[in-house]
């Protein structure tokens, strides 16, 4: 088990951030540029020192500001860490920036079985700087994984490579993971990373954590309106009559259909403002009376300046304060914006 409970000070905040991570469990920080993830992870390497607080791993404490004081150094922890740069030593082969990690026989099994496993079983008389960047990746991360680290820290290691190289190298972890049973944290600031990662998911917003749970739960039900400005809802609509008048409706540009079906979700009516290709479908801005919502449509819809109907799914509300209100939306309470037909 990976546990942190730390405060670090840094010039703009202090990163306050509790987690726990069980073995073979994968947590995922984010949130924005900036927010105190790296920090976060830094900390739990042993690069940075918190001002205060406890991290364990395994039950051995690794770093505590109470008396007395510990903090074990970074090249004893065992705690492996990944960044964006994958680090290669130039002037060694694929094979020997493989066995670097720990003394593992070049030519033996264990190496070769996980080459073939990262598909560069191919590449390892090749040196780092004729390898795409991909590979540098991969190669990275099976130097990572020989060193048989107690837990992974992974700071945006495919950050800059193409989708699907990504979603590849994420389907890889997440079985090493699993096959290792080590604790695993990465760092993301685009959502899709963090979900296809992720057990768990802890969105940070300057240093501190807004909410900690599953990633379909914290999209689905985030616990403040700035959570869900974080995890992609692209409008906010006041609601206006019924039980829940005075709460704003959190309106998720994929969770919209078209029509109004009042029993499903909020109903808004308005003009469409612009309209443009998202993906195989249409992503539409719609102009409310004084609001303004994006919404991915299947179909292209009505013509620009034309009157559109949707239905927001079972939106989250939120407080004046910007807390959400409720686990969902109050029954038969239509939202603001132009009325419904």
């Amino acid at each position: 088990m990976l546990k942190a409970d730390v405060e670090v000070d840094r010039r703009e905040f202090t990163l306050r951030a509790t987690i726990e991570v069980a073995p073979g469990q994968r947590l995922a920080l984010f949130g924005p540029s900036g927010a105190g993830k790296t920090t976060l992870l830094e900390a739990i390497a042993g690069l940075v020192q918190p001002a205060r607080g406890t991290i364990t791993l395994a039950g051995q404490v690794l770093t505590s500001t109470v008396r007395p004081a510990v903090s074990v150094p970074a090249w004893s922890r065992q705690v492996g860490l990944l960044r964006q740069d994958p680090g290669l030593f130039p002037h060694l082969s694929v094979r020997d920036n493989l066995a670097y990690a720990r003394s593992v026989d070049p030519a033996g099994p264990e190496l070769a079985e996980l080459a073939a496993a990262l598909g560069i079983d191919g590449l390892l008389k090749a040196m780092p700087a004729r390898l795409s960047g991909g590979q540098q990746h991969r190669v990275a991360l099976g130097r990572l994984l020989l060193a048989r680290c107690r837990a992974l820290l992974l700071d945006e290691p495919y950050s800059g490579l193409d989708a699907a190289l990504r979603r590849s190298l994420t389907a890889l972890v997440v079985a090493m993971v699993a096959d290792r049973g080590v604790p695993a944290v990465l760092v993301a600031h685009e959502l899709a990373d963090a979900q296809a990662f992720a057990h768990r998911m802890a969105v940070l917003d300057r240093g501190t954590m807004l909410q900690v749970g599953g990633p379909d739960e914290v999209v689905r039900r985030p616990a403040s309106r700035r959570v869900a400005e974080l995890v992609g809802y692209l409008g906010f609509v006041p609601v206006t009559e019924g039980p829940a008048a005075g709460l704003t409706a959190g309106i998720h540009p994929d969770r919209v259909v078209t029509g109004a079906d009042a029993a499903r979700g909020v109903v808004l009516t308005g003009t469409l403002a612009a309209c443009r290709p998202s993906g195989a479908g249409w992503e539409a801005d719609l102009a409310l009376d004084g609001a303004a919502v994006t919404v991915r449509l299947a179909e292209r819809p009505v013509t620009d300046g034309g009157q559109l109907t949707v239905t927001a799914t079972d939106p989250p509300l939120f407080g004046p304060d910007g807390a959400a209100a409720a686990p969902g939306r109050a029954p038969d309470t239509p939202a603001a914006g132009s009325p419904s037909p």
